[in-house]
């Protein structure tokens, strides 16, 4: 019996490299394609140690609905519960920073609009009118890309004020400048008869603006710092530095909390 695979170190690499691949990839439902580039030597990989990892990806699908036509992440010094990792679950002993880079084409941001993750995120939005308690959601949303670099959002507006209900379809447009830090408003219009008053209007949109200006959120599972927003060749890239600190045992309640923190605006 030959025992030459036990002391190949390059076999072993292999092995390791392979069994952290998949407890990496294991959190993605599917891909084009998906590339992994680990690098670690066999003794820090046995202790979980990861020098660099990057991530590339092709018309990737995640966590449940979320598609990117193009998924980008890289992180330096990274430190994985190596156990779970080979179970398919990652748990990180420290919290590792990532460069990310996500593009979407029109149709993955219609699919994100209208995610279980962004109606968590963005449902009963609170509203002071008149310094009257309000709230509103949005559903049915689209998102349209222009020749111009710029895009359009339309959603039925769904708003909950003195115990009424009021409910209008709004279509806005915008662009991005300096990397997103300036956002051009393009104009809107209600698609039908049905319209909400002036200051109910003017509410709306300041929220909206304020969750469109949104760079930084914290919670007890990750840090996101988005750094630049861009819209070219019918494509929407996002590029952000992240900390996660773990990932989240529930996605819905740490969603949750980044709801809490955006009503808070």
């Amino acid at each position: 019996m030959s025992h030459e695979s036990e002391s190949d170190p390059d076999l072993q690499q292999s092995i390791l490299n392979h069994t952290a691949v998949l407890g990496i990839t294991s959190q993605i439902k599917s891909s084009h394609k998906i590339d992994v580039n680990l690098d670690s030597e066999v003794s820090q990989l046995i202790q979980g140690k990861i020098n660099s990892l990057e991530i590339t990806g092709e018309k990737v699908i995640a966590m449940k609905d979320i598609r990117f036509e193009e998924l980008e992440l890289s992180c330096g010094d990274l430190s994985l519960d190596l156990t779970k990792a080979m179970l398919g679950k990652i748990a990180f002993e420290r919290p590792g920073n990532f460069q990310v880079q996500l593009v979407f084409t029109e149709s993955d941001c219609d699919r994100l609009l209208n995610s279980e993750y962004v109606r968590i995120l963005l449902q009963n939005l609170s509203l002071d009118l008149n310094q009257e308690e309000a709230n509103f959601y949005l559903q049915a949303g689209k998102c349209r890309f222009r020749d111009d670099g710029s895009l359009s959002l339309s959603a039925t507006v769904i708003l909950n004020r003195e115990q009424q209900t009021k409910t209008a379809q709004f279509e806005f447009g915008l662009q991005f400048h300096q990397a997103g830090w300036k956002i051009k408003f393009m104009g809107g219009k209600y698609l039908e008869n049905c319209a909400l008053d002036l200051d109910e209007t003017l509410s709306i949109l300041t929220k909206v603006r304020d969750l469109l200006y949104l760079r930084h959120f914290n919670n007890a599972d990750l840090v996101v710092d988005i750094t630049k927003i861009k819209l070219e060749n019918q494509q929407l890239t996002i590029q952000a530095l992240t900390q996660i600190k773990r990932l989240p045992d529930s996605l819905t309640q740490s969603i949750k909390s980044v709801s809490e923190e955006v009503n808070n605006l």
